[in-house]
C-alpha cells in the first residue's frame, strides 16, 4: 500500500539557468536536487555553458562549487574566461569557488571524491555543484560496477543535501552505459558541418521530472556566453489570433491602393515577387514610409544597410530619413552571412515587442533559406514566424527574388513563402518593340477584390508610381511578353 502523505503534491519549481534560450528548450529551467551530465567534445562549449549557470545563480544570491578533476589550473580557466560578459569578478572565489580534486581522486580514488564534495559542499553551502572532466573518474573507477555505484551515491548525495550536481564529460559513451540511465537529465553539445559553415547544436536526451523540447536546437558561443536558438515551431503553442480590424493599409502608392480596394488588409502579409532590380525595395520602402507614432515600422534587410536605404529613398522623395531619426521606422540590417534562422527570427520579434511594430518590411527573405541548415523545416518554420506575425497584429511586405530577369521559369522559387502569403504581388520586367517596361500584377488577394490587369510602373524622383493597364500585350506575367495586333482601329 502507497503511503499518499510521501508524494508531493506538486512538482518542484524550475530554477532559470541564465542562459539565453535554454530554459526555453527545458520549460523553465534545472529542477532542485537533480543529477545532469553535460556531453560533449573539446571546445563544444561544456566550461562556458556551466559558468554561465554558474555566475547567473550567484546574481541570484546562490552559491556555486565548480570542481575540477583535471591538471589545468584556475587560473588558467578564468584568465580564459575574463572575454565572457557574464564573468562577474566579484561573485568569482565568493558566490562561485573553485577548487581541483585532482590529487584527491589520484589518491583516494572515487570514494574520496565522496567526502571530497560532502566536505566542501558543505562548507560552501552549495546549491549548484559542477564537477569537470566525468571521463576522468570513469577512467579511474576500478570497475564498471564502482563507477555505477558512484554515481547512485552523488545522485542520493543531491538529493539529501538539496542541491543541483551538473557532470561535464567529453566522454563518447552513448545511451547504452550506466550512467545515463542513472542521471537525471542527459545534455549534449556538439557541432557539425553544412558544407562550407560549421554550426552548434544543443539537444536533451533526457529530463526526467519535467517535459522538454527534444531534437536539435542551434546554439552560439560568442563573447556573452552560451546562447541557445529553440526551434521557432517547437517553442510556438497555440497562439490567439489578433482582433480583425477591417481597415486597410496604404501601400504609400496610391494608384495601387485604388486597384487592391484601399490599401493592403490589416495583419496580412504581402509577398513582393520579381527579379533583382525591378522596384520591390522601392515598393516596401514606400509601404514603411506611411509608418507613424501609432504604427511604427521595423526594415529588415540583408542587402542594404541603414545608410544605403536612407539615400535611395532621398532619390525618390521618401522621407525615411526623418522617420529614422524621429525613431519611428527602425532598421536592422544583417549580412546573409552564417547567421542561423532562429537566430534571425528572434532579432525580429524582439523587435517588433520592444517598439511595438505595426509595419514590418523583410527585404530578401530569400536570405532565410541561406540560413536554413536543413531546408526540410523551412516551411514549417516560416508558416510559424508568419502565424507569430499575424499574431501580433503586424502587417508585413517580404520580397523574394526571382531567378530570371526577363523570360524564363514562371514558378516562384520559395513556395513556403507564398503558401502562406495572403497577397502576392508580381513585379517583372517586359521587353516589347526594344524597350525595356516595368510590370505590376496582382496575382493573389485573398481578403480582398483587386483589378486582374497588368499595369506599367515607374520608378524616379516620385517614387513608385502606378501607371495605367497595359494594351495590346499578352504574356507578361508567364515571363514571355508580346504585342496583339489591333483589331481595326482598335485595340484588341
Amino acid at each position: 500500500m502507497t503511503d499518499s502523505h510521501t508524494l508531493s503534491p506538486t512538482a518542484p519549481d524550475h530554477i532559470p539557468t541564465g542562459v539565453p534560450g535554454l530554459d526555453a528548450v527545458l520549460k523553465g529551467g534545472l529542477l532542485p536536487k537533480a543529477v545532469y551530465i553535460i556531453q560533449g567534445g573539446p571546445g563544444e562549449g561544456k566550461t562556458i555553458l556551466a559558468n554561465q549557470i554558474c555566475y547567473a545563480w550567484a546574481a541570484g544570491g546562490e552559491r556555486s562549487l565548480y570542481v575540477t578533476l583535471l591538471a589545468e589550473t584556475h587560473h588558467r580557466l578564468l584568465r580564459h574566461l575574463q572575454n565572457m560578459s557574464f564573468m562577474d569578478n566579484r561573485f568569482a572565489g565568493t558566490s562561485v569557488v573553485y577548487e581541483s580534486a585532482f590529487d584527491t581522486l589520484r589518491t583516494e580514488g572515487l570514494e574520496g571524491i565522496l567526502r571530497y564534495l560532502t566536505r566542501n559542499g558543505k562548507r560552501q553551502s552549495a546549491s549548484l555543484i559542477v564537477i569537470d572532466g566525468l571521463f576522468a573518474l570513469e577512467e579511474n573507477a576500478a570497475s564498471e560496477r564502482a563507477f555505477r555505484e558512484f554515481i547512485n551515491d552523488l545522485s542520493i548525495y543531491a538529493d539529501v543535501v538539496g542541491c543541483t550536481i551538473l557532470l561535464l564529460t567529453n566522454s563518447k559513451r552513448d545511451s547504452g552505459c550506466p550512467e545515463f540511465t542513472m542521471v537525471d537529465g542527459w545534455f549534449q553539445l556538439g557541432s557539425d558541418e553544412d558544407k562550407f559553415r560549421t554550426y552548434r547544436y544543443l539537444q536533451v536526451h533526457k529530463f526526467r521530472g519535467s517535459d522538454f523540447i527534444g531534437g536539435r536546437h542551434m546554439s552560439t558561443i560568442t563573447s556573452d556566453g552560451f546562447r541557445v536558438f529553440p526551434r521557432l515551431e517547437a517553442v510556438t503553442g497555440e497562439l490567439d489570433s489578433a482582433p480583425m480590424r477591417d481597415e486597410r493599409l496604404s501601400t504609400g502608392v496610391a494608384r495601387l491602393d485604388e486597384i487592391i480596394e484601399g490599401g493592403i488588409p490589416y495583419s496580412s502579409i504581402t509577398l513582393l515577387v520579381g527579379p533583382t532590380g525591378v522596384g520591390k525595395t522601392t515598393l516596401g520602402l514606400s509601404f514603411i514610409c506611411e509608418s507613424s507614432e501609432a504604427e511604427p515600422g521595423l526594415v529588415f534587410g540583408f542587402y542594404e544597410d541603414a545608410h544605403r536605404l536612407r539615400r535611395r529613398a532621398n532619390a525618390l522623395g521618401l522621407g525615411l530619413g526623418e522617420l529614422i531619426d524621429s525613431g519611428v521606422v527602425e532598421v536592422l540590417h544583417h549580412t546573409p552571412t552564417e547567421l542561423l534562422q532562429d537566430q534571425l527570427a528572434e532579432e525580429i520579434l524582439e523587435a517588433i515587442r520592444r517598439r511595438g511594430v505595426k509595419r514590418l518590411f523583410i527585404d530578401g527573405i530569400d536570405a532565410f533559406k541561406q540560413a536554413a541548415v536543413n531546408e526540410q523545416r523551412l516551411g514549417r518554420f516560416i508558416s510559424t514566424l508568419t502565424a507569430i506575425l499575424r499574431c501580433e497584429g503586424v502587417t508585413t511586405m517580404f520580397t523574394a527574388e526571382l531567378a530570371e530577369i526577363v523570360g524564363g521559369d514562371t514558378g516562384l522559387q520559395f513556395a513556403a513563402v507564398s503558401a502562406i502569403a495572403e497577397n502576392i504581388v508580381l513585379l517583372r520586367y517586359a521587353e516589347l518593340e526594344s524597350r525595356l517596361y516595368r510590370t505590376l500584377a496582382i496575382l493573389k488577394m485573398r481578403e480582398s477584390g483587386f483589378d486582374p490587369y497588368v499595369y506599367e510602373f515607374h520608378l524616379g524622383a516620385e517614387g513608385f508610381r502606378l501607371g495605367e493597364r497595359m494594351q495590346r500585350t499578352e504574356g507578361v506575367v508567364t515571363g514571355q511578353p508580346h504585342r496583339l495586333p489591333p483589331v481595326g482601329r482598335r485595340d484588341a
